[in-house]
């Protein structure tokens, strides 16, 4: 009998302690998502942008407070490029990614990130075909937010002042990771080029294909 109460509260404190690591997650900060397709626009402007665009996005990691592995993050920024042959709502199979760390990172905490995002979002990010340490500027002044990667990527872009700002039924897409509080936003400048995927985009004026919210890991 006692051997069963032992064994049995054995198996309580396991379930507790994952409840208690699920519910405070690691790694925490603030998560924007570029598309490369309108999210919020009206119906006729997705119909014609879902068969043929859609296929890029660029997602952003800004990592305010956490550990992985027992490294600590605090600061970091990490950006994914990610490219598909069809827009990427209905495309999992031909993903690929180029991921950037900010040159800011220790080797181990490179390893950290890396390791972290292929953990948790491999079928988001697909086949990574390359992982570059790069100098990353990410800067943020009320609503609106500014990410360079050094020469590869230009982002300039604003967000809306709040989730309730915008038509629930004209927000086509969801972001590819689970993110809270989301809010979109217009991308004012939105560049990138580099020889790891096929795509070259230089868009200008304002669009609203952008996703603000927060990520926990």
């Amino acid at each position: 009998m006692r051997s069963v109460l032992f064994f049995s509260t054995i198996v309580l404190v396991i379930i507790a302690g994952f409840a208690l690591a699920t519910e405070n997650p690691n790694v925490q900060g603030e998560y924007i998502e570029v598309r490369s397709a309108s999210v919020y626009v009206g119906a006729c402007h997705f119909g014609s942008e879902y068969v043929e665009g859609g296929k890029e996005a660029t997602l952003i990691w800004n990592i305010h407070r956490g550990s992985w592995n027992n490294v600590k993050l605090d600061g970091l920024t990490v950006v994914a490029v990610i490219s598909a042959k069809n827009n990427l709502a209905i495309d999992n199979d031909t993903r690929r990614s180029v991921l950037y760390v900010d040159s800011k990172a220790t080797p181990e905490q490179y390893t950290a990130i890396s390791k972290m995002l292929t953990t948790n979002s491999f079928d988001v990010l697909g086949k990574v075909v390359a992982t570059k340490i790069v100098p990353i500027k990410y800067t943020k002044k009320g609503t609106k937010y500014d990410v360079s990667v050094e020469k590869i990527l230009s982002l300039s872009l604003n967000r809306y002042p709040c989730a309730k700002c915008t038509q629930p039924h004209q927000i086509w897409y969801d972001p590819l990771i689970e993110v809270r509080d989301v809010i979109v936003g217009k991308s004012e400048i939105y560049s990138y080029k580099d020889n790891y995927l096929p795509v070259n985009w230089q868009q200008g004026g304002t669009a609203n294909n952008v996703f603000v919210g927060s990520f926990s890991m």
